[in-house]
């Protein structure tokens, strides 16, 4: 930070660091905490609950906001993360400890250092994140959809992919993305 002086008035030079601070940080993309304003998880409020909900593809999980969550996959069939401009579109599920089980889920709960720095919810060991084109509960919009390296996945209870194209993407229309 650069010194600002002010006259002497040490609470003014406090302010004006700490305004400087948060307008570097509001610039560079925000913090950690700037996941769960793009339906992050439960980070603020404690472990994430990953749960399951009735959508188009059958039965899927679903993070601490209700909606669905997935999984990338690589082109090998190994789940690979989402890094950088790749969060903007996938956001990870976050935590603040070991996402809890609901009512149903089979799958391994855990977590996983996020890109970004945040702890992630995971599932059998696959960091977990949320689609920006599913705007409600219930939707798979990103199922199927080819983006990013690999292709995205909703998961089943026991934390297995969905498999087949319900949602907004495929091979020769990825999604926009």
């Amino acid at each position: 930070m650069i010194p600002i002086r002010l006259a002497g008035n040490r609470t003014g030079r406090l302010l004006l660091g700490a305004t400087a601070v948060a307008a570097l940080v509001t610039a560079c993309g925000g913090a950690s905490g700037s996941t769960a304003s793009s339906g992050g998880g439960g980070a603020a409020g404690g472990p994430a609950t990953i749960s399951m909900t009735q959508a188009s593809s059958g039965t899927v999980l679903t993070g601490p906001s209700g909606k669905t969550v997935y999984i990338l996959v690589d082109s090998s069939g190994k789940p690979v993360a989402c890094t950088s401009g790749c969060l903007a579109v996938w956001p990870p599920v976050t935590t603040s400890g070991t996402p809890q089980a609901g009512s149903g889920v089979t799958a391994s709960l855990s977590t996983a250092a996020a890109s970004d720095g945040s702890t992630q919810a995971a599932a059998n060991g696959d960091p977990l994140y949320y689609y920006s084109g599913d705007s409600s509960a219930g939707q798979v919009n990103g199922q199927g959809v080819m983006s990013f390296g690999g292709t995205w996945y909703a998961l089943q209870a026991n934390g297995q992919k969905v498999n087949g194209s319900s949602g907004g993407g495929s091979p020769t229309n990825p999604g926009g993305y």
